[in-house]
């Protein structure tokens, strides 16, 4: 299960890098709840607990990641 702290340090990072990539979409659009919910979903999804917190961000850039394959 993801820790509060875990979802803290994505939402702190969000609001860091507000303005580089789309990390403006999670400042915005989730809140601390939402961001431990989804964590503890992939957790449960992969089997795989984010120990780290730069793993919980990591995950969340893959979700807002541009898809750079659309023209």
């Amino acid at each position: 299960m993801a820790t509060m702290t875990t979802a803290q340090a994505v939402l702190e990072h969000a609001h860091q890098f507000y303005d580089v990539g789309n990390w403006y979409l999670v400042a915005e659009c989730w809140d601390l709840l939402a961001i431990a919910e989804e964590l503890d979903r992939q957790e449960n999804l992969t089997g795989q607990v984010f120990e780290l917190d730069v793993a919980a961000i990591a995950h969340f850039a893959k979700i807002i990641r541009p898809d750079r394959t659309r023209h």
